[in-house]
């Protein structure tokens, strides 16, 4: 005789009808424990990945002084041209600064081959993260003859003198001067 033959009926009965009651309430115990963290890390982060965010980023062949140290464009390009020995445009960014401390940026510029032709290197800027997340608005500019061609640009925060942070990578065209 199998040992399972040895139970009544009545218990295997009492058995399934009961793990099917339980069942549901497993499987949703379940679904929360594995669900907790990843809820809790959306509701309210503590801390982000990056010290820094782009928010957005853009090439001007135009800008104007507005104020004390403020600048404005007065164009925004998707090519510069080649061939200018003073000022071939403008690269410029607006960060979100979501870690308190100093940051210091820096964007090296790099030709097609990848090699880095020349950096851009802006002053250290302090930022206190209370409620609000500070912005902060950078422009570089992009002077010396570029040759035409892709330029890369590649951005770097770096948080109480650590580590260097890579937060993107941006192209621009450059192209040959026209007749105008």
């Amino acid at each position: 005789m199998h040992p399972r033959s040895s139970r009544s009926s009545a218990t295997r009965t009492v058995d399934e009808h009961s793990w099917r009651r339980v069942w549901p309430w497993l499987a949703l115990l379940g679904c929360l424990l594995v669900l907790d963290p990843v809820l809790a890390r959306a509701k309210a982060p503590k801390s982000y990945r990056q010290p820094a965010y782009i928010a957005n980023a853009y090439f001007s062949d135009r800008m104007t002084q507005k104020g004390e140290g403020a600048m404005q464009p007065m164009s925004v390009v998707k090519s510069l041209r080649a061939g200018s020995e003073g000022v071939a445009g403008y690269f410029v960014l607006d960060l979100v600064l979501t870690a308190s401390g100093t940051h210091h940026f820096k964007v090296d510029i790099l030709d097609q081959e990848g090699t880095v032709a020349t950096r851009l290197d802006y002053p250290p800027v302090k930022a206190s993260r209370e409620e609000q997340f500070p912005l902060y608005a950078a422009v570089g500019t992009l002077s010396g003859k570029l040759a035409p061609g892709l330029w890369f640009l590649k951005v770097y925060d770096q948080l109480d003198k650590h580590g260097w942070e890579h937060l993107g990578i941006f192209g621009i065209q450059v192209v040959e001067p026209t007749g105008d």
